[in-house]
């Protein structure tokens, strides 16, 4: 695989009715999130696969807690058999995030990764964000005792090398031990994305 992978229009057309009609929809459950990164980036977040917090090895059990399984697992599925050529091994975490932009003096949320340990990210946009909001890729890779996260106060040690625009229906693919991240956006615009790791 190159830095990324991405694919646009990878949503079929029964998805996208299920992200216009229900996920944008104003019933649908968001629960707020003080802090992702750092206090800095609140957002809203639908877990649909939990993170284990208490292991820094894969060798975990995980279980849904959302309806919104039967939606993801499929799109996952199809990434996988179409473009790794292989099928899932293990669902790590999966969530679907919603930020707004935030409104601090920084350019883009701070540089982490999800796991200590080997897996791939895939990232679904389900919106278009026409300003800003782009997944920045950048020029670390978590090995050994590195920390997960580069707090604001750390940006001058990593520089992003790839950038990917959020454009409804884009799937992204990249090694989750690249550290990654979000550029800043207005406040009036948000960004909707289906995030999941995975081996």
């Amino acid at each position: 695989m190159n830095l990324f992978h991405e694919v646009d229009d990878f949503l079929t057309e029964e998805e996208l009715e299920i992200v216009d009609n229900n996920i944008m929809s104003t019933d649908f459950p968001w629960y707020y999130h003080q802090d992702s990164t750092s206090t800095l980036f609140p957002f809203f977040s639908h877990v649909i696969y939990s993170r284990n917090t208490t292991s820094e090895d894969d060798d975990y059990k995980v279980l849904s807690n959302s309806a919104m399984s039967h939606f993801m697992g499929p799109i996952v599925n199809r990434y996988c058999n179409t473009y790794l050529n292989k099928p899932v091994e293990k669902i790590y975490r999966s969530c679907l995030n919603l930020s707004f932009g935030w409104n601090v003096p920084y350019t883009h949320m701070e540089p982490h990764v999800d796991h200590k340990f080997n897996h791939y990210n895939l990232l679904i946009y389900l919106n278009t964000v026409n300003q800003g909001g782009e997944t920045l890729i950048f020029d670390k890779y978590h090995t050994g005792e590195m920390n997960t996260c580069f707090t604001v106060n750390e940006y001058d040690k990593v520089k992003p090398i790839g950038k990917i625009s959020a454009k409804k229906a884009k799937a992204v693919c990249f090694d989750g031990k690249l550290y990654h991240s979000v550029n800043n956006f207005p406040t009036n615009e948000r960004i909707i994305v289906l995030v999941t790791t995975f081996k």
